[in-house]
């Protein structure tokens, strides 16, 4: 019965390290948020739906609204130039993105308003 306990543990504790040691290698070489280029780097994702992403993407001093689905990628707009150094980070705002309809107008009833949008993203 000791042997048998003693056993028990050892392989526990073994396979505990394995999995212990299988979650450190994947921390390492798993893409976390920090990129590594210092020239290309992607400030900000959302998810639109199921393998659909919209990013802002800041390539050097230039920024750019790319939407991304499982069969292609497109650039919707260019944000404009940002100032960037390595030790501040500057927020961007809602305001500051392009607009590519302008709901609030009066012409606009509310079911156009929903077809637009769900054409917009559909589209993405």
């Amino acid at each position: 019965m000791g042997g048998y306990l003693m056993g028990f543990v050892v392989y526990t504790a073994a396979m505990i390290g394995v999995i212990f040691l299988a979650v450190i290698v994947y921390k390492k070489f798993s893409y976390n948020g920090v990129s590594k280029s210092k020239f290309l780097n992607v400030e900000d994702c959302i998810s639109l739906a199921p393998r659909k992403n919209l990013y802002v993407v800041r390539a050097g001093n230039e920024r750019f609204l790319v939407a991304s689905d499982a069969e292609r990628t497109n650039l919707i707009s260019k944000l404009g130039q940002t100032e960037h150094s390595s030790a501040e980070e500057k927020t961007s705002s809602v305001e500051e993105l392009p607009v590519i309809v302008d709901f609030s107008a009066k012409n606009l009833n509310k079911q156009t308003s929903k077809k637009i949008f769900k054409n917009i993203v559909n589209n993405i």
